[in-house]
């Protein structure tokens, strides 16, 4: 026998007082998005030009960056976690380990292009957040 479903309740738009309500997945969405963006603030990304200078002066040149191995980077494969939740972009642990010899060349070929360019693309950097009540807390509140 299958579970019985509990429905979803309603979350309120306002904790003092309560309400109005929101009753539709998609007004629940719109109402953790506007909470978690008032929550979490994005990083400035202006550079302090003081700082700016510090590092520079601090750091080594992308040159002197040694590459990733194929040694190094089926090692590092072979330590994932095989019961982890996939990515994003849906790719498993199991995956990654059973990838051809000239996928394992591409790979290293896109990492090494990443560290050398010192340049992290903006796909890689998106995450899938799935809200989880907090134990004795009201499940109508949005900050629960």
């Amino acid at each position: 026998m299958k579970k019985q479903q509990t429905p979803l309740r309603p979350i309120s738009k306002n904790s003092i007082p309560p309400g109005p309500w929101a009753k539709s997945d998609k007004e629940k969405v719109e109402l953790f998005a506007k909470h978690l963006s008032e929550v979490f603030t994005p990083q400035d990304n202006t550079q302090d030009p003081e700082v700016e200078r510090e590092v520079a002066t601090h750091t080594q040149p992308p040159e002197n960056l040694q590459a990733f191995t194929l040694r190094e980077l089926k090692n590092e494969i072979k330590k994932l976690n095989p019961h982890r939740a996939p990515g994003i972009d849906l790719i498993t642990a199991q995956m990654l380990k059973e990838l051809p010899h000239d996928c394992y060349l591409n790979f290293l070929y896109i990492l090494n292009a990443i560290r050398r360019l010192e340049y992290w693309p903006t796909p890689l950097k998106q995450a899938k957040i799935i809200m989880i009540l907090k134990p004795g807390k009201n499940p109508t509140d949005v900050s629960s």
